[in-house]
């Protein structure tokens, strides 16, 4: 069986800026504070089983090599607490008015974001996914106690002349 990485990070705050694609934007980039995350602050991060194609000869029986491709991460989790704008940003739409005659028009097609995300652990450390392309889909719990959900679900994507799918520091 093929080895797989499953992080489950306690997340203090999650950021996106636009993506990364050098080494000296890592550092340079403008990060954009997003909503608190759902479930005691956890996100997971998955990489996917990697699809494998055996390679036969006609006088053996058993493969004589194997090809790996791999299936990449995939980010998923929740925000809530998000106000109008940040509805918005994430979930495509329009704010109109001011104070209570505030109001969020979300249109009918879905809106693919494509960021760097980055996310700041409780302990300090950091992860960041220098290209990610995802959505964020809204959940609403209308009545006592209902709370607006926002699950999301991103891929990490590599580029060339940056060629990584994860930073971890």
């Amino acid at each position: 069986m093929a080895e797989r990485t499953i992080l489950k990070a306690r997340v203090e705050s999650i950021e996106f800026a636009e993506p990364i694609k050098s080494e000296s934007e890592l550092s340079a980039s403008s990060w954009v504070k997003q909503p608190l995350t759902l479930r005691d602050d956890e996100v997971s991060i998955v990489e996917a089983e990697p699809e494998t194609k055996e390679v036969f000869s006609h006088e053996n029986d058993a493969p004589e090599d194997y090809d790996l491709i791999g299936g990449g991460l995939t980010i998923t989790g929740s925000f809530i607490n998000a106000d109008y704008d940040e509805m918005a940003a994430l979930l495509g739409g329009e704010v109109t008015g001011t104070g209570d005659t505030t109001t969020f028009k979300r249109k009918a097609t879905k809106t693919p974001l494509n960021k760097a995300i980055r996310f700041t652990l409780k302990d300090g450390s950091s992860i960041v996914i220098p290209n990610a392309k995802g959505y964020v889909l809204l959940n609403l719990n209308v009545g006592s106690d209902g709370i607006m959900k926002f699950p999301f679900s991103f891929k990490a994507l590599a580029q060339q002349g940056f060629n990584y799918d994860i930073i971890i520091k």
